[in-house]
């Protein structure tokens, strides 16, 4: 530990929402075959679903992130189902290569990893020759700190009469809008731990009718499944023990959320990610994103600083309680980030983070060596 104050500036897992942090130490059943269990599953659902914009099912499962995603593909995709990867970074990148893992046939529109969604001019042509039966896309790009825009997207993929649309919303949902329904979306995929700041443990997907009928067709089954979470509320059970204390918490974080206004929440992230860049650029510390590219308002990615080893960097700011991150892929060891979302987008815990910066970059390379 060092002397310094801990500014947690990592884009997730986020520091946890005192609610959630509260829900967690309670004492709950077993949730198998209790009624109130299903009752905080109903209660859950519905406030993920305003977050989401959907009026949709929200299947709500026992697991990181990344589950929602291997779970939603495994549940409606078939070897040689084709699928179409709309990519602007690391993560929509890697969905395509995840749907090919499975067997799928996989073409893949992938944009420089600065850059977000604008002219769909080679998306409209893929689809017209392709004929995929899932478009995927990735809303907020962590690696790259970018948003992409998936209003004209989505209505591509209904025009188009593409079967579903797939949408990673891990770090966006609960920071920034997001309009499933409005966009067209089959599959909304969320996770517990980054805007909504709640633990690594739950993983959530707004499933439309199309989507349940893929589910349904598919007839896969396997912990990651979603058709067996459509009886829960019919059943009067989950497929599996469900984790009481992390649904309490995700539950609590997204009320939170709720009951301190999506607009004004909203507000706060973009306020405090225009905070972060604007202290960057007078530190003249350039940002990755291209310069007509969509910033997220949860999360900066920025260059490392002239004459600074990403390593040592990093290094140098957690020595005075900075908390931030590297990147992945091609920004490896070129790229670090600041995530400002959920719990972490405050205007007072920025103010610090540019302080930190701005004294490391004062005391030079050279010093965080000695």
């Amino acid at each position: 530990m060092n002397a310094y104050t801990e500014i947690p500036m990592v884009p997730g897992p986020t520091t946890l929402h005192p609610d959630a942090l509260a829900a967690m130490g309670r004492d709950y059943g077993s949730g198998q075959i209790e009624t109130a269990y299903l009752q905080l599953y109903a209660d859950t659902q519905k406030l993920l679903g305003t977050l989401a914009g959907t009026g949709n099912d929200m299947v709500i499962m026992t697991g990181e992130g990344m589950l929602a995603l291997w779970g939603a593909l495994k549940s409606c995709l078939a070897p040689g189902d084709r699928v179409l990867s709309v990519a602007t970074g690391v993560f929509g990148d890697g969905i395509g290569d995840m749907a090919a893992g499975l067997g799928c046939e996989v073409r893949k529109i992938t944009l420089p990893f600065n850059a977000t969604l604008d002219d769909l001019t080679a998306v409209e042509e893929a689809v017209d020759r392709f004929r995929p039966r899932m478009i995927t896309a990735v809303h907020c790009e962590t690696p790259s700190g970018t948003l992409n825009p998936l209003a004209e997207l989505g209505r591509l993929k209904a025009a188009m009469n593409v079967p579903l649309f797939y949408v990673d919303a891990v770090a966006s949902l609960g920071g920034a809008p997001v309009m499933a329904d409005d966009w067209h979306v089959d599959l909304l995929l969320g996770g517990s731990q980054k805007c909504l700041s709640a633990p690594p443990s739950m993983a959530f997907v707004g499933v439309s009718p199309a989507a349940w009928e893929a589910v349904e067709q598919r007839a896969y089954q396997g912990y990651d499944a979603l058709g067996p979470f459509r009886t829960v509320h019919s059943d009067g059970r989950c497929p599996y023990t469900p984790y009481w204390h992390g649904t309490a918490a995700l539950h609590a974080a997204a009320a939170a959320i709720v009951a301190e206004g999506t607009e004004q929440v909203f507000a706060r992230h973009r306020n405090v990610a225009r905070q972060c860049r604007d202290g960057l650029q007078e530190m003249d510390i350039r940002l990755f994103t291209a310069e007509n590219a969509v910033n997220s308002p949860t999360v900066t990615a920025a260059l490392v600083p002239r004459g600074w080893e990403c390593a040592a960097w990093l290094q140098a700011l957690a020595a005075r309680g900075l908390r931030a991150a590297g990147s992945f892929g091609p920004m490896a060891g070129k790229v670090f980030r600041l995530g400002h979302m959920g719990t972490q987008a405050h205007p007072r815990l920025m103010e610090k983070a540019l302080q930190v910066m701005a004294q490391v970059l004062e005391q030079g390379p050279a010093a965080s060596r000695r």
